[in-house]
């Protein structure tokens, strides 16, 4: 067993001081004196418990542990970082129930598709600002997505994606972009949702175009997965026993607190 904050032991010298400075801790003679046999719960007993549940605070603040030494993980070493359009075209009902909706039903679907790669979301119009930080907790980002007060989107009639992600690339490391939006971005995936302009008949630009079965995200998870990169990184194997301590000390100091006792002084 090892202790990952040995210091914590130097709070043992406390007992010294509480030894030293009180008289009249029930292991002197003359308060043990006072107390006659019939006492049910001795003052002298739950100072030891006291005492003993002190000492176990103090080994749990020095963290003991198991050290099963060193293993190795996999993590992904690139963040995909989705620009999420959310200009005044994105409202258009081309795509049911709009194209913006639309996009966010379909990420719900990616997300259970990758391989726990961190995401993060950048929703742009005239301006961009970052949804989320990178985070493989997919659930929270949909959770976002569908909560996001929309009293301030859709007011521009372009959405400024290159700027989005230039601001992405000083920000978050190692990025894989995915762009939703009608207009094509200048790198990364670009997904193709809706027409250019709203309800007009031409195509749009290239990309992977929206449909309303799954293939569209099938392709995009295949290819956000083949581009991933991993990275072995070394963690300590460690078991923490520090809990035990402290519900043994907790134990100690109910039954020292709340047992009945019954004192007959002579």
């Amino acid at each position: 067993m090892e202790f990952l904050n040995p210091w914590a032991f130097l709070l043992l010298f406390g007992l010294l001081v509480v030894f030293i400075k009180n008289k009249n801790l029930p292991f002197k003679k003359d308060v043990l004196e006072k107390i006659t046999t019939k006492v049910t719960f001795s003052k002298k007993k739950r100072f030891i418990l006291y005492l003993i549940a002190y000492i176990f605070v103090i080994i749990a603040l020095a963290r003991p542990i198991i050290n099963n030494g060193y293993t190795t993980i996999t993590l992904p070493k690139n963040n995909i970082t989705i620009i999420l359009d959310a200009s005044a075209p994105m409202k258009c009902k081309d795509i049911y129930p709009n194209r913006f909706d639309a996009a966010v039903n379909k990420l719900n679907k990616l997300f259970k598709k990758l391989n726990m790669q961190n995401v993060s979301v950048i929703i742009v119009d005239n301006s961009p600002y970052l949804l989320n930080p990178p985070t493989n907790d997919y659930d929270s980002i949909i959770y976002l997505l569908k909560h996001i007060n929309k009293t301030y989107l859709f007011t521009s009639p372009f959405s400024n994606i290159n700027e989005a992600i230039n601001i992405a690339k000083k920000n978050i490391k190692n990025p894989i972009f995915l762009t939703i939006s009608y207009e094509k971005a200048k790198e990364g995936i670009f997904y193709n949702v809706g027409l250019k302009p709203c309800l007009n008949t031409q195509p749009t630009n290239k990309g992977i175009k929206f449909t309303y079965s799954d293939t569209d995200i099938n392709i995009i998870a295949n290819k956000l997965n083949k581009m991933e990169k991993n990275k072995q990184v070394k963690i300590l194997d460690k078991v923490e026993l520090f809990y035990y301590f402290l519900i043994i000390a907790f134990i100690l100091i109910f039954i020292a607190s709340f047992l009945p006792s019954k004192r007959i002084y002579k």
